[in-house]
């Protein structure tokens, strides 16, 4: 079953849209490592990816400074094999913006499909820098803010 994403930015939603479907996920979010959500996919809605947004970025910014400490590096890469579903997480880079990416697969997919069909993502958007690098703007350091315009901009306004 293809999940269709929502993006906010136009040059995310192809190269987001054959990485769904390729390596078979479930749900996912694209983001900044702010918290700022660029694209989600197989959420109902705004408070699920807020939670996402969230998690994601507190266990980038904890497993960076893990990795440092124990193995000199920061870790970039995480897996978690659950029981039905497994999550994998990873960073991607449009030139020189650093962005996350989470996603949720279960047992049509595997790790190893995964981990290909990301590699195949990155690269992809390694293509369109030109017009990521004008869409992207950095973070202004109000989390809260800038994930709840993502949100906005993913799923409407709250009323």
């Amino acid at each position: 079953m293809m999940v269709n994403p929502t993006v906010t930015e136009p040059w995310l939603d192809a190269p987001l849209r054959r990485l769904i479907g390729d390596a078979r996920l479930i749900s996912g979010v694209f983001l900044l490592p702010s918290g700022r959500a660029l694209g989600q996919f197989g959420f109902r809605d705004a408070g699920e990816v807020m939670s996402v947004c969230a998690l994601v970025s507190a266990i980038n910014a904890s497993a960076q400074e893990l990795g440092r400490q124990l193995d000199g590096k920061p870790f970039y890469e995480m897996h978690h094999p659950g029981v039905d579903r497994q999550v994998f997480m990873a960073r991607a880079f449009v030139g020189p913006q650093e962005y996350l990416f989470v996603g949720v697969f279960d047992n049509d997919s595997s790790l190893g499909l995964v981990e290909m069909y990301f590699a195949e993502f990155q690269q992809s958007l390694g293509n369109i820098v030109p017009q990521a690098q004008a869409a992207a703007p950095g973070p202004s350091g109000d989390f809260e803010g800038e994930l709840n315009r993502s949100l906005d901009a993913l799923f409407g306004p709250l009323r």
